[in-house]
């Protein structure tokens, strides 16, 4: 018999997620700049390295899940990725910002260590998220586990914004590029005594939710069954594509902040102060989240939690504003980005007993690393969504802002995305109709049979 979640897995099981933010954040900021500025790599070399990377990181995310799927270590199919993983993704990740021989030979190094470490790293995240699910099929402790690594998410891209450039200023004193090649080393650490914490008190539910234990034969699901659990599961389909949406809509936001505080605001300072806000209220929408979706469902949050989201960037677009008027909007509407980020791992989970009660067989390692695709898939689109909005309003570097130039920027950062959230909300509510109902009947009959 399977035993009940100790409060200390469900109250310590996002703190990988604030390692991994802690990690992570480092090539979200500042990736192209270290190329660009420190390693002094010539810009069609970045944009090569970039265009690869890319290309590799939205391929890694099906190719993780299977590789997750197939693999059965002696410490639990998905717990086992916590203790082997971290380490080889940190060693290559430092690679990525490093200065190391002559720029062709250390874009070679800096792109061998993103597509390797990636990898690695899509598959122990697959295997953090998948044990959601396989540790417990109570809906209640799910929610409150996604809901925590949604608040250590917040915590973890907090903690970077404020100490990752001291970090960086500090350890490169002497030497600017070394000063993000320790950074990479001193987060790496942390983000591996996460993942470890997580791995020693999970001891106890290494075999949860899976049909073989230490020294068994796992039975292996073909590849092309794996692909089918996609297109035989709608709430699958709608979430992935609700969450693109999500996804979208706010890197689009990020990637047009600059130009909005520049160029119609006028107060480029208080960008910092709009970052730093965000992430406390994605903090505060993973705790609000908790309690709302086990009383009201996770997918009626879902859907209030993006509609307030829309109607707050419908208001921007809309009326003139100051600075201090949009953040004050923008961060109440960022609540309804903050709550579905919590509950997604919650709603991934419920995909998998959907597509076990469908089917009769369980892709859990495969579908929960599918988290991935929406984020990786964003951010490929996103770029060309943000040249277009510019290109459309016509912008130029330093330029004096314009009529057309203010209205441009207003439509990308806000029109834009509702509309592009709109198109995702529309998905979750047509394909996505998993109830806590629903769920706990489906699980009903999958332990029938």
């Amino acid at each position: 018999m399977e035993k009940a979640l100790k409060r200390s897995v469900i109250n310590l099981y996002g703190l990988p997620s604030f390692g991994f933010q802690l990690f992570v954040n480092m090539e979200v900021m500042y990736f192209a700049a270290f190329m660009t500025d420190f390693a002094k790599l010539p810009m069609a070399l970045v944009g090569t390295v970039l265009l690869i990377t890319s290309i590799f990181d939205v391929l890694w995310v099906p190719t993780a899940g299977v590789i997750l799927e197939k693999s059965n270590m002696k410490w639990g199919k998905y717990r086992s990725w916590l203790l082997v993983g971290p380490p080889f993704a940190a060693l290559f990740f430092i690679l990525q910002f490093a200065k190391i021989g002559s720029p062709v030979t250390n874009a070679v190094l800096i792109t061998i260590g993103f597509v390797v470490s990636h990898l690695i790293w899509n598959i122990y995240y697959a295997g953090h998220i998948a044990l959601n699910s396989s540790m417990t099929p109570v809906r209640e402790e799910r929610i409150a586990m996604s809901s925590n690594r949604g608040m250590f998410n917040g915590l973890g891209a907090l903690a970077f914004s404020l100490i990752g450039m001291p970090m960086i200023l500090a350890l490169g004193k002497d030497n600017p590029p070394m000063g993000y090649t320790l950074t990479v080393v001193m987060t790496g650490i942390i983000m591996i005594a996460c993942y470890y914490v997580l791995f020693f008190i999970t001891k106890d539910y290494a075999f949860h939710g899976t049909s073989t234990q230490e020294g068994k034969p796992a039975e292996k699901m073909p590849v092309t069954e794996m692909l089918k659990q996609i297109w035989v599961n709608p709430p699958l389909m709608g979430l992935m594509l609700g969450e693109l949406g999500r996804y979208l809509g706010r890197f689009v936001i990020f990637g047009l902040a600059f130009y909005y505080f520049q160029y119609v605001v006028d107060n480029l300072a208080a960008l910092t102060i709009f970052y730093t806000g965000l992430n406390v209220v994605i903090f505060v929408g993973a705790a609000l989240a908790n309690p709302l979706a086990k009383k009201f469902g996770e997918r009626n949050i879902y859907i209030l939690s993006i509609s307030i989201f829309i109607v707050g960037l419908l208001t921007v677009w809309a009326f003139p504003m100051n600075y201090i008027s949009f953040m004050a909007v923008m961060f109440i509407a960022y609540l309804g980005y903050a709550m579905p980020d919590a509950l997604g791992v919650a709603m991934y989970s419920a995909t998998v007993d959907y597509g076990e009660w469908k089917t009769g067989k369980n892709a859990r390692g495969f579908i929960m690393s599918l988290i991935n695709f929406p984020i990786k898939s964003a951010i490929l689109v996103r770029s060309v969504i943000i040249t277009a909005v510019l290109a459309g309003a016509g912008y130029v570097a330093n330029m004096e802002p314009t009529v057309e130039l203010t209205r441009g920027i207003i439509n990308g950062i806000a029109l834009v995305p509702a509309v592009i959230m709109l198109i995702g909300l529309l998905c979750i509510v047509l394909l996505y109709k998993i109830t806590p109902q629903s769920l706990a009947q489906m699980q009903k009959e999958i332990a029938a049979k």
